[in-house]
């Protein structure tokens, strides 16, 4: 394994079962996420965008193993986390955290800042520090993360949401992990104080060196934090490649579609926008071909019968669409 890479996600698939009661037998699978593989470098931002229930959240609660795969692989630093038993699974977390979505929901309401960002060492690291060891820990967190050391012993409703992501990025960082998955960190925030924690999370990657997968339905947030981005549309990724190249010359249709939503206020001209038509397919029964093909206005016949594979174009650039190798180039 290249030692650049931290994280490699090969193949990994997750379905779910449907049930029409709580006694009745399966009626069939939701197809959460769809033979995924992506590989993640040490100290880059990598990028996981698409529409709400497209699978990002579940393919991050994956990767930790807070929910089991159904086939794949995930290495993380060369070891496979899916054979891990839970004593090496609980060792290995201490290098793999979690910054949710929404602060309130993901800090227990009866436990103080100091009982939440002390949480870590005690369950991971018994007897290795004192109480006062821990104390000077989550002061220093605190101080990291832009709180004053007298909130403390302070309670979640006493917070603003952006104070209480501020505490959950504490508790995150505190045993010095080398991946932290964002999941959509910013979006339950208000606008003004989104950009003061998306700067915060870059300071902190410099400061401590840290790798983190960044998931997010929009676009202009992951353009302002991503390295390299893959795009993700009914469980299976689209599109994947430099933040830069995705942005400025993004070959899937999808992506060109979710593309044109963003408007830049300092340009002289935005891109034309593409509305997508019909909704998106149920993940019970995605379509025989491209997953895209139903939505997608430049859609041809092999596009209903068969599906694409992701495939090279050259530079770490990868799109799965048959329009681009039948175009000759560029769609």
């Amino acid at each position: 394994m290249d030692s650049d890479l931290l994280l490699v996600v090969d193949k990994v698939s997750k379905t779910f079962p449907v049930k029409s009661g709580m006694f009745s037998s399966s009626k069939g699978v939701v197809h959460a996420v769809n033979n995924v593989s992506f590989q993640v470098r040490r100290g880059e931002t990598f990028g996981l965008v698409g529409e709400s229930g497209c699978g990002k959240s579940t393919l991050s609660r994956t990767i930790l193993r807070l929910i089991e795969a159904d086939s794949g692989q995930i290495l993380f630093e060369g070891k496979d986390i899916m054979k891990m038993n839970n004593k090496e699974l609980r060792k290995q977390r201490e290098n793999m955290r979690m910054v949710f979505q929404k602060p309130f929901d993901s800090l227990n309401p009866r436990q103080t800042v100091r009982e939440t960002i002390s949480a870590p060492f005690k369950i991971h690291r018994r007897g290795e520090y004192s109480n006062q060891m821990i104390e000077k820990k989550v002061l220093e967190l605190l101080d990291y993360v832009g709180l004053s050391s007298s909130y403390i012993d302070r309670y979640p409703h006493e917070f603003s949401g952006g104070q209480r992501q501020r505490v959950g990025i504490a508790r995150a960082l505190a045993l010095e992990p080398k991946l932290i998955i964002c999941d959509e960190p910013v979006s339950a925030l208000d606008v003004s104080i989104q950009s003061q924690i998306l700067n915060l999370l870059k300071d902190l990657q410099k400061e401590f060196k840290l790798t983190y997968i960044f998931i997010s339905h929009n676009l202009s947030v992951v353009k302002h934090m991503a390295d390299r981005i893959a795009v993700m549309y009914l469980g299976s990724i689209v599109e994947i490649g430099d933040s830069k190249d995705l942005y400025n010359n993004a070959e899937h249709p999808y992506t060109k579609a979710l593309l044109s939503a963003i408007l830049d206020p300092e340009a002289k001209k935005n891109k034309e926008r593409i509305i997508l038509k019909g909704d998106i397919p149920s993940p019970v029964n995605p379509p025989k071909g491209c997953l895209f093909s139903t939505r997608c206005p430049l859609a041809v016949d092999k596009c209903m019968q068969e599906r694409p594979e992701l495939e090279s174009l050259g530079s770490d650039y990868k799109v799965a669409c048959f329009l681009h190798k039948e175009g000759g180039g560029k769609i």
